[in-house]
């Protein structure tokens, strides 16, 4: 048995958030006392039925929050709090959650449906965990746990080679596990601080303070920059200054990284694996690319049920103009391939009016 605590864990990890991104549909939006109504009122008959994520924007104790609920039939399997820059995760997130129903402070609520097929990837052989009911009606018993289905055995593929696919199992089983750097390639902290700085320059932002701090098995970043609006994702700056830390003291079993401009803030916490290994391969490509004019305004990346690798970038307008994008990512691809232990795609997005995609892989 899965835990919630365990579920909750991995829904919260970025490959699964962006697996469910590319294909939640959304069914409501509420603000103000409206998303209060909907949480006190119609929570019981709207997530009755399928497979729900909940996004919730709440106050608590005068801190914002917000929580992300995943609901299956009825019953709540994964619960994630952010507040205060902290993580909660299972059961005592969905214990302050549920304080809402009587005392609301909820600021938006937004409700996705997800397609139920993806669970029997993500949980594969383990049972699906429950937590407990999201809510039950007087004199109405609460909804049972969904029951696992057994995975339908996908069909042969047509246009794939000869050779027999590796399935997600046997290419993790060939990831090599967190590693330390040899001593020869470990650097100052203060060097690698200078190193990371020079980074953000180059990108177009100004750093004020990087912080770099390493507690038994977790890495600590964090940068404040100069109070503007970033004109790039964030999470483009937090993965370039985490491939630097990989190059100079290996992966790390977990990490947590931050960056604030002003009063704004982004942070991510890498704890599964694969986030880990594919926000090194995104992180240095971003770096590599920028050297050859082309910037990454965003990036994103998902996991193939072969255990292979996607990661899509989005360049500048700009760039497009400059550089020749598609041959710097090919470059690119061929310097970090060696990195996943399986499949590697590059999809880079040409945005603009008629959109379209490069495709880049061995």
């Amino acid at each position: 048995m899965t835990s919630i605590e365990e579920s909750s864990k991995v829904f919260d990890s970025a490959l699964i958030k962006a697996r469910i991104t590319l294909i939640q549909e959304p069914v409501l939006s509420r603000s103000g006392s409206a998303a209060c109504e909907w949480i006190e009122k119609e929570w019981i008959d709207s997530l009755a039925r399928g497979f729900h994520k909940i996004v919730i924007r709440f106050e608590e104790n005068n801190e914002e929050a917000e929580a992300t609920l995943y609901v299956l039939g009825g019953m709540i399997i994964a619960a994630t709090m952010s507040i205060s820059g902290q993580k909660i995760y299972g059961e005592q997130a969905w214990d302050r959650v549920a304080k809402l129903r009587t005392h609301c402070t909820a600021k938006w609520v937004d409700v996705y449906k997800i397609p139920e097929d993806i669970l029997l990837d993500i949980f594969k052989d383990k049972k699906i965990p429950s937590l407990k009911p999201v809510a039950a009606k007087p004199g109405q018993q609460a909804p049972k746990p969904a029951e696992k289905r057994e995975k339908p055995k996908p069909e042969a593929p047509v246009s794939r080679p000869p050779e027999k696919p590796r399935s997600a199992p046997q290419a993790r089983a060939e990831w090599p596990g967190p590693e330390t750097a040899r001593e020869g390639q470990r650097k100052p902290i203060l060097d690698l601080e200078k190193e990371m700085k020079n980074i953000l320059i180059d990108l177009g932002f100004t750093p004020i303070a990087i912080t770099i701090k390493r507690e038994r098995n977790t890495c600590l970043i964090d940068a404040l920059m100069e109070p503007v609006t970033p004109w790039l994702d964030p999470e483009v700056m937090l993965y370039a200054l985490f491939s630097k830390y990989v190059e100079a003291y290996g992966y790390p079993v977990r990490a947590k990284l931050g960056i604030s401009f002003g009063d704004y803030r982004r942070e991510l916490v890498l704890e599964q694996r694969e986030d880990i290994y594919a926000a090194r391969i995104a992180g240095e490509s971003i770096i590599l690319a920028n050297k050859d004019d082309v910037t990454v305004k965003s990036v994103t990346f998902r996991a193939t049920p072969d255990g292979g690798l996607e990661i899509i970038f989005t360049p500048t307008k700009d760039s497009w103009k400059i550089a020749d994008v598609e041959s710097v990512f090919k470059r690119v691809y061929k310097q970090v391939a060696r990195y996943w232990r399986g499949r590697l795609v590059f999809v880079i997005k040409k945005g603009g009016l008629f959109g379209g995609s490069i495709r880049i892989s061995t």
